[in-house]
């Protein structure tokens, strides 16, 4: 009979494959959500050691493997985009057969009809009364009376029916169907990748590194594989923000790479983060980029000199968001003290901090300072005063974070997460 690994949601088995893992389908886990117990079984005839058995998963909720989708490029859009566009080649392509004959014409036009009235959110509605209903292919043949199966719906039927793709759902990468169950299913379903019967027969170790093993393998030739190359401006940044991804989204921390300044001796810098920039697209690096400026003038001033550089579909490059604790902010020059909008002046990393840490023993913000103007933009370069003592103090903040997660929900964090939220939907209109 062989032995498979099977792809499901909550208890609902979407795929299956014969002796050996699907590489691709493993890239929305992790090591660390792999679970190996011992169970008993119930086939002695199978199982020696006192009718037990190896149980090993791996397994991940929905909100998890929705925000690694999304990071490699799977978004909502996209994925509407590809079952559209598929669907309707398939259509037209069925259409023209039609044509050659009248015979042709009765065989493909009741498919025809389906694939008309399956459109994505009809998959979508249809797909979800299946998982309720918890029926299969297979139940047409060993359970082809039960009422459930009787009830089935035409389009029910013409989905379970599958032919090339699982539940009919076209698609040039399994992924795509993934982020359509999720759709389906919801970010409080969990999907689990059962390597039992692997295990078991074995086809696999249980101490087999699966996860990493698989992603490792994909690297070699698709780049959506590896992680995404986050550019900062300097060391300070990337610390804070490396850190901050594993406080607040420990999930995604093996789907980016922060580039490592000390390691690599690189100054950093508005002007050369666009060096660094202008350097990856000149290289043609295969990996996904973002390059994250501060959002002030400096950074405003060295964009320049992207001005009429063509960079790859594969790159992104932004200026930290504008947030609204720098719309009216304190700042000190020869005019003395004055509230403005510093949003695109004095825009560095230490004003994402957060309230908690920006605002002083006396409880007014940590003020802007204005340094010299650039004539280049015409506009004023400002500087938070104390970045030392800000980095102290957000550093303790990092840390107790660390220590209690629990605190993540006391603490100002608004301004991090915006930033990490931009990275994380860099790729959002991106469609393959």
């Amino acid at each position: 009979m062989g032995s498979y690994a099977s792809f499901l949601v909550d208890d609902y088995q979407l795929l299956s494959s014969k002796s050996v893992v699907d590489a691709v389908v493993m890239t929305v886990f992790t090591e660390s959500e792999k679970q190996i117990r011992e169970e008993k079984s119930s086939e002695s005839e199978d199982h020696d050691n006192e009718n037990s058995y190896t149980l090993v998963e791996y397994v991940a909720p929905g909100s998890v493997v929705l925000d690694r989708l999304e990071v490699m490029g799977f978004t909502l859009r996209a994925t509407r985009a590809i079952y559209e566009s598929r669907q309707s080649d398939r259509i037209n392509e069925l259409e023209d057969w039609s044509g050659d004959s009248e015979l042709s014409s009765d065989l493909f036009r009741p498919e025809i009809v389906f694939l008309t009235e399956l459109g994505f959110d009809s998959w979508i509605k249809r797909f979800r009364e299946l998982i309720r209903k918890d029926v299969h292919s297979w139940d047409f043949t060993l359970n082809a009376q039960d009422p459930v199966v009787l009830s089935l719906s035409p389009l029910e039927r013409f989905i379970l029916t599958a032919d090339e793709f699982p539940f009919r759902f076209p698609s040039c990468d399994i992924r795509y169907f993934i982020r359509a169950v999720v759709e389906a299913c919801g970010v409080q379903s969990n999907f689990r990748l059962n390597l039992s019967d692997l295990v078991n027969s074995g086809y696999n170790d249980a101490t087999d590194l699966i996860a990493q093993n698989a992603r490792d393998e994909l690297t070699l030739d698709y780049p959506i594989n590896t992680k995404v190359i986050v550019l900062t401006e300097g060391v300070a940044d990337r610390r804070v923000l490396e850190a901050s991804l594993k406080v607040l989204y420990p999930h995604l921390v093996n789907y980016y790479s922060f580039m490592d300044f000390d390691g690599a001796n690189a100054p950093g810098g508005a002007g050369q983060l666009v060096n660094t920039v202008k350097a990856f697209s000149g290289a043609g690096i295969a990996n996904r980029v973002v390059a994250l400026f501060d959002n002030d003038t400096a950074a405003h001033s060295a964009l320049r000199g992207l001005d009429g550089v063509s960079l790859p579909t594969s790159m992104r490059i932004f200026r930290y968001p504008p947030i609204d604790i720098a719309l009216n902010y304190p700042t000190t020059g020869p005019s003395g003290l004055a509230h403005m909008n510093v949003n695109g002046l004095a825009g560095s990393l230490e004003v994402y901090f957060g309230e908690d840490v920006l605002r002083r023993t006396d409880g007014t913000l940590t003020p802007v300072h204005w340094r010299g103007f650039d004539t280049a933009v015409r506009a004023y370069q400002g500087e938070l005063e104390n970045k030392g003592r800000l980095q102290g103090v957000f550093d303790e903040k990092l840390a107790a974070a660390v220590a209690d997660s629990k605190l993540i929900q006391t603490q100002d964090w608004t301004g991090i997460r915006a930033i990490l939220d931009m990275v994380r939907q860099a790729f959002e209109n991106e469609v393959r």
